[in-house]
């Protein structure tokens, strides 16, 4: 255990100095947009943004968190999964040099190529190692559905080296390879592999009524990533079947989404038993997951649909509102209530800090989505997004300097290990470890 602490330690630090990366070019996007920096490549930045926040941030810290929870010490202390780790982050951050100098070119594609080969081989280890594990079937379900849904989303960047390589102009196909590709890691990786650790850190607190209930939501959030991914090709491919499927997506997402707001309603006692910051970070995360969902399953009217794939700033404040407001805020809650980040005054102020700045950018950014739609933008939404990018950034560096302020601080385990004691909690939990 003490071998695998430390390791998680390491990756989980690492994540976080990404993450002030992440901010920094997210900072300077917005710095080029208010500023006259002609030195600076904007489409360049923006891929190496883009790439890094999801290689060098979000990707590395659910990785670690779930090789080091959900996977017991007797299979983590593999070294193959910290030399996975380090080959993942050694090709982010292979990518976070080669794009601003290059853009899409020879080494950011090689780069970008060997990142998800890794990938490729860190789920097929994982896969085969949770399947021999004591985990419920409820984190098992969510966690391989999770790490699959990441390998599947390889096939979005392949089809546009494709498209790069062989100067295509199909306009269509080059924006379905990137919806696909964000949808299959946002609603189906991230959300999942969230919801995986989630669970997996209170189950042992649940009684049989909320396991139950976890159970099922696990199987309808799982159903609901393919059909809902037919809500980003109406805009262009308004058939029969690709609106019936589609149709069969927006209604997953809203039975999901209410069937998510029971469970959380049914489990509030343990909720309840988190830390007030914990809490706080945590459920304002939980809100960002539900208007995610609600947004999706709306788009399948054509007027909001339209308006919504044409509008550049509500693309942008949906994607901000997945990967900040509700992967990037759980993780934070996440390491609060483990214990990674030391819940004192000064790491408790970063968090809230950083939380605000999410909550402010979001804000700003649908109202210029919003101004865009009904013609009443402002060049004043552009300096408010500069803004909130510094504070976004001041918010990142107080939560990695509070982290590696707070090394010697005892962390929770994930969970008790503990004999299952209601019937379906036996049926639950495999029988071998």
């Amino acid at each position: 255990m003490q071998y695998s602490g430390k390791i998680k330690r390491i990756w989980l630090g690492i994540a976080l100095v990404n993450l002030v990366i992440v901010a920094a070019l997210g900072l300077l996007l917005r710095s080029k947009i208010v500023f006259s920096l002609p030195f600076i490549d904007f489409k360049y930045i923006l891929h190496a943004h883009s790439h890094y926040a999801f290689g060098g941030w979000v990707t590395i810290a659910l990785l670690t968190l779930l090789t080091y929870e959900v996977l017991p010490a007797s299979r983590n202390r593999k070294r193959i999964y910290n030399m996975l780790l380090a080959g993942i982050l050694l090709n982010a951050v292979g990518m976070l040099i080669s794009f601003p100098l290059q853009g899409y070119a020879f080494y950011s594609i090689l780069f970008s190529t060997l990142f998800i080969f890794k990938t490729y081989v860190y789920s097929y280890v994982f896969i085969k190692d949770v399947l021999k594990t004591r985990n419920s079937r409820t984190v098992k379900l969510l966690s391989i559905a999770a790490i699959l849904y990441l390998v599947i989303s390889s096939v979005g960047p392949f089809t546009l080296a494709y498209l790069l390589a062989t100067k295509s102009g199909n306009a269509f196909l080059y924006r379905d390879s990137i919806y696909t590709y964000l949808h299959l890691q946002y609603n189906g990786f991230f959300t999942l592999v969230v919801m995986a650790l989630l669970l997996n850190r209170v189950e042992h607190l649940l009684n049989t009524r909320q396991l139950i209930s976890s159970y099922r939501l696990a199987h309808l959030l799982n159903f609901t990533v393919v059909p809902s991914m037919f809500l980003n090709y109406l805009w262009h491919y308004p058939n029969n079947l690709y609106r019936v499927l589609a149709i069969s997506g927006s209604i997953s997402l809203l039975i999901c989404t209410v069937y998510f707001l029971y469970t959380a309603w049914l489990s509030r006692n343990v909720f309840k038993r988190e830390g007030k910051a914990a809490q706080i970070v945590g459920a304002i995360a939980l809100t960002a997951f539900v208007l995610k969902m609600s947004m999706q399953a709306f788009t399948i009217f054509p007027a909001l649909g339209r308006l919504v794939f044409a509008n550049r700033p509500m693309i942008i404040a949906f994607l901000h509102l997945v990967l900040l407001g509700f992967i990037s805020l759980y993780i934070i809650a996440h390491m609060l209530h483990a214990g990674y980040l030391r819940r004192n005054k000064q790491t408790i102020t970063s968090a809230y800090v950083f939380t605000s700045a999410v909550v402010v950018n979001e804000l700003v950014l649908f109202m210029q989505g919003t101004g865009v739609m009904f013609m009443t933008n402002s060049s004043y939404y552009n300096w408010l997004l500069w803004a909130t990018g510094a504070w976004l950034f001041a918010g990142s560096v107080l939560l990695a300097y509070n982290y590696y302020a707070g090394q010697k601080v005892k962390i929770k385990p994930a969970h008790p290990q503990q004999v299952p004691t209601t019937t379906f909690q036996r049926k639950n939990y495999n029988k071998y470890e």
